[in-house]
């Protein structure tokens, strides 16, 4: 899996964080989220009602929902769908960003969080795996408790 043009191609980086589970006094189930690490990634927006590269159909009346909910992430790892990506950032700061309520930053820190919804290996010419390429999903509720 080592690409080191792949590897090279990632200017961006994202945090990810892991779910930790616990009971409280009641029994009832409490999740919270740690830092699990920083992640060398490059991410872009979707633009299109389709996540495939060849989608023609571009829904104008839904571009602002569609551009803020879905990002396709290519890293050299898999991203496991009980994970929370955050800070999503280039080297001028994070890229992706939430201003629904303007009396707060929103999100984590300001920043959108995400859930991942799957990674695909993305093969080279002999069929190695050389990255994965992991569609991510706007989470509905813009809150981790660290």
């Amino acid at each position: 899996m080592a690409g080191c043009i792949a590897g090279t191609a990632y200017n961006m980086e994202a945090d990810i964080y892991q779910p930790t589970i616990t009971q409280d006094a009641t029994g009832a189930a409490v999740k919270s989220w740690t830092f699990e690490k920083t992640l060398p990634c490059v991410a872009r927006g979707t633009l299109r009602k389709g996540v495939g590269e060849n989608s023609t159909a571009v829904e104008v009346n839904n571009y602002l929902n569609i551009l803020n909910s879905l990002v396709k992430l290519r890293s050299q790892e898999v991203i496991p769908s009980d994970r929370r990506v955050v800070r999503i950032r280039n080297s001028d700061g994070v890229i992706f960003l939430e201003n629904q309520d303007p009396s707060s930053d929103g999100g984590f820190q300001g920043s959108t969080i995400f859930e991942p919804r799957g990674s695909t290996p993305m093969m080279n010419f002999d069929g190695s795996v050389i990255e994965y390429e992991t569609v991510l999903m706007r989470q509905e509720i813009q809150r981790i408790d660290v």
